[in-house]
């Protein structure tokens, strides 16, 4: 018994022991859940704090955005949302996730979270704050009006004054962005005035003058500048409005005004990193005031003292221009442009100085060497005139200068007055003369001498247009009118008698002018097409053709007719001197040519009127009758501009399928105009039309036909 009552004692100490144990561990372990709780929400908002409090502190231009510290708050916040559903400190964590998912750029995470608060905790103290992060979040993703909407309704609603200042600035700066000045000024003004902090009204302040400065308005933008230097500015802010400042003077021509402020600038030891750019608005200055040697010193202390390669480059610009413009000196304007190029060649005024000094070099290129004798070659005048109407060109259009570019342009004019480019030149001289010296009386004087020394020249069209003479009496004489004619009978009449006289007549009338060839090619085509005398007599004409003018656009031309290997190895000079003549003719493309080429075969040859006769299906194709006429044209023909140049006017021809209403439902063009782009737009307008069907007869209702389509010049190119 005695061992019993012994054994009983033992176990009941044993039972109270593992009860306290239990009760001590869930008590510890109670303890131990709620500080890893709220250690974890206490660091999430400790860095949510630090970032929030760096970011609302940033000066103007200067945004502080700590993303360590967001991405810090937003791992601990998602911890809580994750492990502790029912926290007090929930919609807390919400608030901190939306707002650092905006300021890490996750902006529809933020949206979410805001949308979350304002449906879960409509009472909650972040409810306003979630619907500014809403709208901030929407403006990034673009969503404007819902966005302004949430925006304004904060900016003019029963709230705390931090929330409209929040919204007055994100108002404000969106406008701003989007270069809506007015709009925003209105924001910023109620931000400075009333709403914001010291800091943020200072920011609505660069704001305000940033704006008034981009709308010109040099007036107001200087005083709202100066007026940040009395709301305790830091250093940055200093510069930014008296730098701005001496800008809006000069705009205000108030120079020593300007000056002023840059000097102000200029002596604080804090702003010596910046005293090259200073500088070089200083040496700006004295260029406005025509002061030009001391801009020059300027220019040249920073350019060679200056560490910054920009800024020295920019120096050296400034120097190129100022001895291009303002010393007259090609040269060494030229020597400090290739300086940029080496500092600074992928900036913007590192491509515009390697232009400026590879226009320069040209000068070399195109000076003048030729001196013409009885032994000069007219091809030898043709080029040195072609090379001097280029020099010319480069001193008006590159240049700058227009009294050289003048002289030159005369030069050419009275050196040259058998050169095939002559007529341009003084077309080119009477534009220069009514552009630069406003003398429109003498810009028509020479542009009538023109007409009289050179009523043949291919360049007399440009003649007439400039006189306003194109489509009078005046307007004939020269090769381009009768190879006008000449088409005209061929394509329109089918008169090949008048054609072929035409076109023998500029063969026989005009040696030189660029439709020459295309004459002699017309007269083998014509002989081809309608007098063929069954025999190898047109191939042996071809083949000689293209024996006697390799590499030209109409010898090409032969050469698919025939496939014949031209034996005539072309001179690498006569490559060169045929290749601006190869793209003018090119422009003058034969109307009536056809699509398809002969094979070496001969007898493959498809006659270009029969092939627009022959239906893609090989069987026939009908002229479409007169009486069957588009009554809706969906797609108007514009004339591109592309082809203006081309001047080109007539028919193109198409063969055309008819649906039983009348509309294209397939085409097939079979001549073209030699531009891309204008055919292009007549296919579109032609499969645009509908046709009046009504009068087709049936036997032709499901059958392809032959329409011509007339092209006609604007009337500003008659």
């Amino acid at each position: 018994m005695l061992r019993d009552v012994k054994v009983v004692p033992q176990m009941v100490i044993s039972r109270n022991n593992t009860f306290k144990s239990l009760l001590l561990f869930l008590l510890l372990f109670s303890f131990g859940t709620g500080c890893v709780y709220y250690n974890t929400f206490y660091n999430a908002r400790k860095a949510f704090n630090e970032a929030e409090k760096a970011r609302k502190e940033s000066p103007y231009g200067r945004p502080r955005i700590n993303s360590t510290q967001y991405k810090t708050a937003i791992d601990k916040s998602l911890k809580i949302i994750e492990n502790y559903p029912n926290s007090k400190w929930y919609d807390d964590a919400l608030y901190v996730l939306a707002v650092s998912y905006y300021y890490t750029k996750q902006y529809v995470k933020s949206e979410r979270r805001c949308r979350e608060i304002l449906a879960d905790y409509a009472d909650s103290k972040y409810s306003v704050e979630a619907q500014l992060y809403m709208a901030k979040a929407k403006l990034q993703q673009n969503e404007i009006t819902a966005a302004m909407d949430i925006f304004d309704e904060l900016f003019h609603g029963d709230v705390p004054r931090s929330f409209k200042a929040e919204a007055a600035l994100a108002l404000g700066t969106f406008h701003f962005e989007n270069r809506k000045y007015a709009e925003a000024t209105p924001y910023f003004l109620a931000l400075r005035d009333s709403l914001g902090t010291d800091q943020e009204k200072k920011t609505a302040q660069n704001y305000t003058a940033d704006g008034h400065f981009q709308m010109f308005q040099f007036k107001k933008a200087l005083g709202a500048y100066l007026q940040i230097l009395g709301m305790n500015p830091d250093n940055n802010e200093r510069y930014h409005a008296l730098y701005q400042a001496a800008i809006s003077c000069y705009r205000l021509q108030k120079i020593d005004a300007g000056l002023d402020y840059l000097q102000t600038l200029i002596k604080d030891e804090v702003f010596f990193d910046s005293l090259g750019v200073l500088k070089l608005k200083v040496a700006e200055g004295h260029e406005e005031e025509d002061d030009i040697d001391e801009a020059k010193s300027i220019y040249e202390e920073v350019a060679t003292q200056e560490k910054n390669n920009k800024v020295a480059a920019e120096a050296y610009y400034n120097l190129g221009l100022t001895y291009q413009f303002d010393f007259d000196s090609l040269a060494k304007a030229k020597e400090y442009y290739d300086k940029v190029v080496e500092l600074d060649r992928g900036s913007e005024i590192g491509h515009d100085a390697l232009q400026r000094s590879s226009d320069i070099g040209k000068l070399k290129t195109y000076a003048r060497t030729i001196q013409i004798d009885s032994t000069t070659t007219q091809q030898t005048i043709d080029d040195a005139a072609h090379t001097q109407y280029q020099l010319a060109e480069l001193y008006w259009f590159k240049l700058n200068k227009p009294d050289t570019a003048i002289i030159e342009m005369q030069y050419l004019v009275d050196s040259f007055p058998t050169a095939y480019e002559t007529p341009n030149a003084m077309v080119a001289l009477s534009q220069m003369v009514k552009d630069h010296e406003g003398d429109t009386l003498k810009a028509d004087s020479i542009l009538r001498a023109a007409l009289e020394k050179y009523p043949h020249s291919d360049y007399a069209p440009l003649v007439l247009e400039q006189l306003d003479l194109l489509g009078t009496a005046a307007d004939t004489g020269y090769a381009g009118a009768y190879i006008k004619r000449a088409e005209h009978f061929v394509v329109n009449e089918k008169n090949i008698d008048s054609a072929r006289a035409y076109y023998q007549y500029v063969v026989d009338h005009f040696p030189d002018s660029k439709y020459y060839l295309q004459a002699r090619f017309a007269l083998l085509w014509l002989t081809e097409t309608y007098e063929s005398p069954g025999d190898s007599s047109v191939i042996l004409a071809y083949n000689e053709f293209v024996d006697s003018f390799p590499g030209t656009f109409w010898g090409a031309e032969a050469l698919k007719r025939t496939q014949y290997r031209s034996q005539r190895q072309i001179p690498v000079e006569e490559k060169v001197d045929t290749a601006w003549q190869q793209e003018e003719g090119a422009m003058d493309t034969l109307t009536f040519q056809s699509d398809t080429e002969m094979g070496e075969d001969t007898s493959s040859y498809v006659d270009p009127l029969k092939d627009i006769y022959t239906a893609p299906d090989g069987g026939k194709a009908y002229d479409l009758p007169a009486n069957v006429t588009p009554y809706v044209i969906r797609e108007e023909f514009i004339y591109p501009t592309e082809a203006y140049a081309l001047a080109w006017e007539g028919d193109l021809v198409f063969q055309i399928l008819l649906d039983f209403t009348g509309e294209v439902k397939d085409y097939v063009l079979k001549t073209h105009s030699g531009s891309e782009e204008l055919d292009r737009r007549a296919i579109e307008t032609v499969v645009s039309t509908t046709f009046d069907v009504g009068l087709l007869l049936p036997e032709l209702q499901e059958s392809w036909l032959v329409y011509k389509y007339r092209v006609r010049l604007p009337e500003e190119l008659r």
